[in-house]
């Protein structure tokens, strides 16, 4: 017979908090016309991501080394600076062309655009793979204020909250199976300067 402790409960359920971003302990990208730095945006102590060019195949992501995200719950704000596209975050992460991601538009507010989910398996940011509408929902995003994001994983089904909103603003039943599990962090796309705070990460 399996005996399940409260030890062993704890031990899978676990709160990862990155309210406070140690970089030395994170994997940013910092080359190529892509920069990274602390600063304050909107009142709050924010990480910025930038670049400086235009491509629409372009999506990296920022994440904490050493943690490994299979299951649980993900919560963070993020802005864009520019009220333009593409900004969002990252789960089961395995390295820089190899992870899930789901992403906004705030230039898209209030469209079925307004809110993407892709996997990444490529050199490239393979979207045009993804432009199906049962990839994508709608939602009300602001164009250069915080809004909050909570995304709940589950097996291959993600359902995600905008702004502390009761109902979900998307439900995803068919997450890729080859990505299971790895990091979680912020992913930045085609946009010139976006800001994040408040990752915590629950682990199931």
């Amino acid at each position: 017979m399996l005996i399940v402790t409260d030890a062993s409960i704890a031990q899978r359920h676990k709160t990862h908090n990155y309210s406070v971003i140690d970089t030395t302990q994170w994997i940013i990208p910092n080359s190529g016309g892509v920069s990274y730095s602390m600063e304050t945006y909107k009142g709050a102590r924010a990480l910025m991501m930038r670049k400086n060019f235009a491509d629409a195949k372009f999506g990296r992501v920022a994440y904490p080394k050493g943690l490994t995200f299979k299951d649980g719950e993900i919560e963070l704000d993020m802005a864009s600076t520019t009220g333009n596209e593409y900004l969002g975050l990252a789960f089961r992460i395995k390295d820089a062309h190899h992870y899930q991601t789901l992403y906004f538009r705030p230039a898209s507010t209030g469209t079925i655009n307004a809110i993407q989910y892709m996997p990444e398996k490529k050199t490239e940011f393979n979207w045009w793979d993804y432009e199906a509408d049962k990839y994508q929902a709608k939602a009300t995003l602001p164009a250069t204020t915080w809004f909050h994001i909570k995304a709940v994983v589950k097996g291959q089904m993600l359902t995600v909250y905008v702004d502390h909103q009761p109902k979900p603003a998307m439900v995803y039943k068919a997450l890729d199976p080859d990505l299971k599990e790895g990091s979680v962090g912020f992913w930045f796309g085609n946009n010139t300067a976006c800001a994040y705070k408040n990752l915590i990460v629950k682990t199931y």
